[in-house]
């Protein structure tokens, strides 16, 4: 057999693994995707109807209340949560959202220190030259929510011990199945949040009263938000390894009938010697 025609079987032999790799984890992600989002659209309702109830008890607190965790302070060092994938293979997913962390960071006239969420931040956020002050490695319960919990309670210790003035979280949005966003919002101090209903004229009845209602909502809104914020990078994340998955198998299918073409010029360049080579013989045997 001629060098370049076993040269291009063996080379199509590892593009068609390589497919078959790119497919399984293309199927996988497609799955672990709707499993995403089923979890987010569930968190979605309960982060509304918290948010709408803190909406609706800090519209009817006292105008005096004072409350740490609503309470601006000057602010002279800043908490910024990045949130990114756990794993690779996701095409630019992973760089878009430190990115977008880096560009806030230089952007601020303070200290950010840097809390990475994620396999892969804490290392892209180090070859940005930030100030990681803490890593959270891969949320293995990012979707039950656990987790999140627990890193948004360190978190509400931190802002309240007065380790940062401030906090953000830079985040992947999911829009679609093709296309994340990613955001920076305010964790802390809470912005109030949005609701029809505290703008109204109904009547209400708080018990405990609006006061005492409002300090025990908005640690349970802050960790509302820093899960939907974790469903939200999980969905993403998915999505881009999948469209990452989908163009990888593509480009292998391009790539083996283009190694295909090649096989069959190749041999029947191969078989058209072997013919010229047996009618040379025999003329030169008439002869």
């Amino acid at each position: 057999m001629p060098e370049n025609l076993r040269a291009l079987r063996h080379k199509k032999r590892i593009v068609g693994e390589i497919r078959q790799i790119t497919r399984a984890m293309k199927l996988v992600s497609a799955a672990k995707l709707k499993r995403a989002l089923s979890a987010r659209d569930r968190a979605m309702f309960y982060y509304s109807q918290v948010a709408e109830a803190t909406a609706l008890t800090m519209a009817h607190s006292s105008p005096g209340l004072r409350d740490p965790l609503i309470d601006g302070r000057s602010v002279e060092r800043i908490g910024l949560i990045a949130v990114a994938g756990d794993k690779g293979l996701c095409g630019g997913f992973n760089a878009s959202v430190i990115g977008r962390a880096i560009e806030f960071a230089r952007q601020q006239d303070v200290p950010v220190d840097v809390l990475t969420v994620g396999g892969r931040a804490a290392e892209m956020a180090r070859r940005a030259m930030l100030h990681v002050r803490r890593e959270y490695p891969a949320m293995v319960d990012k979707l039950q929510g656990r987790d999140a919990v627990a890193m948004a309670a360190q978190t509400l210790a931190m802002y309240e011990a007065g380790d940062v003035d401030a906090v953000y979280v830079c985040y992947p949005r999911f829009v679609s199945r093709m296309v994340n966003e990613p955001t920076i919002e305010r964790l802390l101090p809470v912005e109030p949040p949005k609701s029809e209903a505290a703008t109204g004229d109904g009547l209400y009845l708080f018990e405990p009263e609006p006061d005492e209602l409002l300090t025990r909502l908005l640690p349970m809104y802050v960790k509302a938000q820093v899960r939907q914020f974790m469903l939200e990078a999980a969905a993403s994340e998915h999505s881009a390894r999948l469209m990452a998955m989908s163009a990888a198998t593509d480009s292998a299918e391009d790539i083996l009938e283009e190694l295909t073409r090649f096989i069959n010029r190749a041999r029947q360049a191969q078989i058209t010697s072997d013919l010229l080579d047996v009618v040379g013989g025999a003329d030169a045997l008439g002869q």
